[in-house]
């Protein structure tokens, strides 16, 4: 009966993904442009220097698209417990709508912050809710396989996302002779606007759930009764979630500025890496996801986020495209192996008429950490990029504290997190 939600969520994914995608290769570039750092067209030059002067204003930017995440996904999450899941959804996604035009038009880099907040509240309308209501329409023994067929679809429109960005704007630039700066680098950003127009038509087939009236009857938290070690399993679920979201924030605004400053300023090279990094990511997905059906979801996870975390140790040792690449693949599988079974045990975990509330609550977590990380990342790497700390270049110093959060959120799922299914009632 609802087997069209997997299919109309998984497109939903991939759309609204390949927008914001399409930019991300292109934002950096946006971003010093903005702040008065880049004055002619990148392929004039063979590296940007100094763009590590800007890491702070791209983390906090970052955060601030987090920062309204993470208060408001916890509480949509929640009304759409109560309201239904589709509601909170499509509306949603017409901000998302909104916010892409307003990309084409920012004058100043204050634009973008505001801009970035509300992508932030758009966020967190549709992929918590989303999530909860892909869980709500399938049985559980296909939770893991079916979240890895939806991760995939996000993970495909990743890997084509930068690369498309990357094409629309050579296109403007060799084709259309757009020379003007300010209007190349824009030029990607009509693809988004279009992109998240479709994904509002996408929506309207979405159909809600119906929880049955004994559930319906339990809808208070306070009488949904979890078991001890649910209980414990889902707050430190949390916990990670939360030390995930500061590790991956650490990283995330300074990759592409160690690209642009230490390996080449070609907006080609961020989507190569994207491009190539993605795809194997994203073969990924699918088999691991029915691998944590058959075997469990522990054994996936512990694998995936010691991998993972390794990986991003050896970034800032790389030279150059390829050995970016390389590593950059490494750490895309092993995140995609077990991304897929950490959100299905999740499901596992609670009954339907709190999923909400829990997938919100996983979200704002993580996105509180991914508020502090980047500010804290940009700041670090700001500050170390041009020293030596113990022998190492100072631009390892955020990948490595990255990394050993990441090994401590393991040792905490390993002690503390069950992969056991909680009786029926």
């Amino acid at each position: 009966e609802y087997g069209l939600n997997v299919i109309i969520l998984s497109l939903l994914a991939f759309i609204v993904n390949l927008g914001f995608g399409a930019i991300s290769s292109i934002l950096p570039y946006f971003i010093l442009y903005l702040e008065g750092s880049l004055s002619t067209l990148p392929e004039e030059l063979s590296v940007i220097k100094g763009a590590s002067e800007y890491a702070f204003e791209v983390g906090t930017l970052m955060s601030a698209f987090m920062f309204t995440r993470a208060f408001l996904a916890r509480y949509f999450g929640i009304y759409s417990d109560k309201i239904g899941r589709k509601k909170i959804v499509s509306l949603g996604t017409i901000l998302y709508a909104i916010v892409s035009f307003f990309y084409v038009i920012a004058p100043s880099i204050y634009w973008l912050y505001a801009i970035r907040m509300l992508q932030g509240v758009a966020s967190a309308m549709v992929w918590p809710v989303a999530e909860a209501l892909l869980m709500d329409s399938i049985s559980e023994d296909v939770r893991g396989r079916v979240m890895g067929v939806y991760m995939a679809t996000t993970m495909f429109s990743f890997i084509g996302g930068p690369a498309i960005g990357v094409i629309v704007y050579k296109i403007g630039v060799f084709v259309l002779n757009i020379k003007d700066i300010n209007i190349a680098l824009r030029f990607p950003f009509i693809l988004l606007a279009l992109l998240s127009l479709i994904a509002v038509f996408t929506v309207a087939r979405l159909k809600d759930v119906t929880v049955s009236k004994n559930s319906k009857n339990q809808q208070n938290e306070g009488k949904v009764k979890l078991l001890r070690f649910v209980k414990r399993s889902i707050n430190t679920l949390y916990a990670i979630s939360f030390s995930n979201g500061v590790a991956m924030g650490l990283i995330s605004p300074v990759v592409s500025l160690y690209i642009v400053e230490y390996i080449t300023s070609d907006p080609a090279a961020i989507a190569i890496v994207s491009f190539i990094s993605g795809l194997a990511g994203f073969l990924v997905t699918y088999p691991a996801g029915y691998l944590s059906d058959k075997i469990g979801r522990r054994k996936i996870i512990i694998a995936g986020i010691l991998g993972s975390r390794t990986a991003t140790l050896l970034i800032p040792f790389t030279k150059t495209v390829e050995e970016l690449t390389a590593v950059a693949t490494l750490r895309n599988i092993n995140f995609n192996f077990y991304t897929p079974a950490f959100r299905a045990l999740q499901a596992d975990l609670v009954p339907q008429e709190i999923r909400g509330k829990i997938f919100g609550t996983v979200q704002m977590f993580f996105n509180l950490g991914a508020v502090i990380g980047p500010i804290l990342g940009g700041a670090v790497y700001q500050a170390f990029a041009n020293q030596q700390i113990l022998g190492l270049p100072g631009v390892a110093m955020t990948f490595l504290i990255s990394a050993l959060i990441g090994y401590v959120s393991l040792l905490i799922f390993i002690l503390y997190v069950k992969d056991e299914k909680p009786a029926s009632p």
